[in-house]
């Protein structure tokens, strides 16, 4: 009966670490993906990264599939955003 109970303290103990350092991980882990999203080296990669993409998608030809993806994509933006463009328009006028 004694060897059981150790059995079970030392299982315990080991699934009670196991958790506490899957949780100190992951907080860790998290803090570092918080600093690296607020740093400035950040900004400048994905500001560099939007401008490419945008050099990119500006100076190719557009297949008829593209076509057809993004004018569904682009109606279905237009659609869910029509109440904001206008009244964007609206107050444009006064």
């Amino acid at each position: 009966m004694n060897f059981y109970k150790k059995l079970f303290l030392g299982t315990l103990t080991i699934i009670v670490a196991i958790i506490f350092i899957i949780k100190f991980s992951l907080s860790s882990i998290e803090n570092k993906i918080m600093e690296i999203t607020k740093s400035e080296k950040f900004y400048n990669f994905i500001n560099e990264r939007f401008k490419y993409e945008m050099n990119r998608h500006s100076s190719k030809e557009l297949t008829q599939d593209e076509i057809d993806f993004y004018t569904i994509e682009l109606n279905k933006i237009l659609s869910k955003w029509k109440p904001v463009i206008d009244r964007l328009n609206v107050e444009n006028i006064k």
